[in-house]
């Protein structure tokens, strides 16, 4: 009799430990599928133009502060200059129109300048990020008729040179003096490199 109940108490503990043994195996292909589902999800949103972190392929190397983007587009093209940036107070409409040719900056999230520390010196590079790309055209158009190129003490920039990629316009306009260090066209091909692709605006 002893032997028999041992022997049924195994017998319930070896189906005991099957059943469990069951739903482990089903809990993980439960996950498992789960896993191949997002899997599948991921790459159609990547199908779909979007990185998984959500950035636009078009402005991923643009996401840094524009004082960042500014040293890295002179990592490409170095200036032989002695420069300052600094930001734009975009509420300071003096400011404003005297850096970016803007009357507001009602289209801007933000903009730097770069120019030289002596006042006696012609040159400036700009960059705004816009509040949206599509302003892009009308915002360059904007920059290009209202900066003034003889803003300095007895000397004077170029013709502005104005680009734009996805949300972020470029000014840049340097005294012809300066064309055996730099040039506005070497300066915009350097942002070309930063950026990664064509422009969407480019006023000469």
């Amino acid at each position: 009799m002893v032997k028999k109940i041992i022997a049924a108490i195994i017998a319930l503990a070896l189906i005991t430990a099957a059943l469990a043994s069951c739903s482990s195996d089903k809990n993980n292909d439960d996950v498992k599928t789960g896993a191949e589902n997002n899997t599948a999800e991921t790459t159609e949103t990547t199908d779909n133009g979007k990185k998984d972190d959500g950035v636009s392929p078009s402005t991923e190397n643009l996401t840094d502060s524009l004082d960042v983007v500014i040293d890295k587009i002179y990592e490409k093209k170095p200036v032989e200059l002695r420069l300052m940036t600094t930001p734009v107070d975009l509420e300071d409409k003096d400011a404003l129109k005297a850096f970016t040719g803007l009357d507001s900056a009602d289209k801007l999230k933000e903009a730097y300048a770069s120019e030289p520390m002596m006042s006696s010196q012609a040159y400036s590079l700009v960059l705004m990020r816009l509040k949206d790309a599509a302003d892009a055209e009308s915002v360059a158009q904007e920059v290009k008729a209202g900066i003034n190129p003889a803003k300095w003490i007895c000397v004077s920039a170029d013709t502005p040179r104005v680009v734009a990629y996805g949300d972020v316009v470029l000014m840049i306009m340097i005294d012809p003096n300066f064309s055996d260090t730099v040039t506005s066209d070497e300066i915009v091909e350097a942002f070309g490199k930063v950026c990664g692709g064509d422009f969407s605006v480019d006023l000469k």
